[in-house]
């Protein structure tokens, strides 16, 4: 095995660690979406393709795949005149909307939270309350109008690759 396919495997296996650990993803979901990212720039991979790098069983990955695509996280596609899937991860800019989703959600759960203070509890703990609040509603505006520059920025360049 040659240092690119040394260092392709450890990236694969670092991306793997990731979404295991920060996406809650169990190992093998984790791992698959590690090799599609790293193996995937262009063409994806099909489901025969996965089951011989991921050395599981058939059910084990379709199980994976399903679950990966109902988070949102890949896609595939259909070439004319061949019934195989082809898997890809989804976009970048397609997981910075995804981001911006959580943050809108929490933002607008949080000021109802506030509201709900202010109306129903004692006015020093509601003070206190609303303190915290501005503070991290003030971060979560600055992450989010990064997180749209981004999505803007990724999406002109990402354009450039189709």
């Amino acid at each position: 095995m040659g240092n690119e396919e040394k260092e392709k495997k450890e990236l694969v296996e670092q991306f793997g660690i990731h979404f295991n650990r920060y996406h809650n993803l169990p190992p093998l979901t984790a791992r698959i979406m590690g090799i599609l990212i790293v193996n995937c720039s262009k063409e994806g991979l099909t489901f025969q393709e996965l089951v011989t790098r991921t050395d599981a069983s058939k059910s084990s990955v379709s199980t994976s795949l399903n679950h990966l695509l109902e988070l949102g996280k890949i896609m595939y596609y259909n070439l004319p005149d061949d019934r195989k899937k082809y898997f890809r991860p989804k976009r970048l800019v397609d997981r910075m909307d995804s981001h911006l989703r959580v943050i809108n959600s929490e933002v607008e759960l949080i000021e109802k939270m506030r509201a709900f203070s202010l109306k129903y509890q004692d006015p020093k703990n509601s003070e206190e309350f609303s303190g915290v609040v501005d503070t991290y509603l003030k971060y979560t505006t600055k992450i989010k109008k990064t997180l749209e520059e981004a999505s803007k920025e990724l999406t002109e360049k990402e354009q450039k690759l189709i």
